[in-house]
């Protein structure tokens, strides 16, 4: 199956994350209501206002992440993936996986469980494994406008 291109599997993945993006604006506008009705069936001695604080100040970032990830499929959609611009994606990206995992630690102090441990060394992981991929996606973009040059 052909990766970049109009007909390619970065085309689905991006309808994908858009039809994710649009979900995960529908539930950050719903939140209040949704996390009540959580804490109503499922959980009754979470602290509702600790965790809409958290959910609220990480559902931002990563909103953030998904449409940098909109922005990257896009530019594999038009068979450009070694450009800045996706540099810049991966460095937004690891930005907010550690500001997510930043908050998820600030509110290991009002809310222990196990997901947010879990939360946290997944978004770290993150982090650093995007900060790595920019670093040597933008290597690989200058090797190949030196190429490009020296042909």
């Amino acid at each position: 199956m052909k990766v970049t291109g109009k007909k390619s599997l970065s085309n689905f993945i991006e309808i994908c994350l858009k039809i994710v993006f649009i979900i995960g604006i529908i539930i950050y506008l719903t939140l209040p209501f949704l996390l009540n009705q959580y804490i109503k069936y499922f959980n009754p001695v979470l602290n509702y206002t600790a965790a809409l604080v958290m959910l609220y100040t990480s559902g931002i970032p990563a909103l953030v992440i998904v449409w940098e990830f909109i922005k990257m499929f896009g530019t594999l959609k038009k068979d450009k993936p070694f450009i800045l611009e996706n540099v810049k994606c991966l460095r937004v990206v690891s930005l907010c996986s550690l500001i997510i995992s930043i908050i998820y630690i600030i509110g290991m102090f009002f809310i222990v469980s196990v997901f947010e441990i879990i939360a946290i060394a997944i978004f770290i992981i993150a982090w650093l494994g995007t900060y790595v991929l920019a670093e040597l996606l933008e290597k690989a973009i200058e090797y190949k406008e030196e190429n490009d040059l020296t042909i």
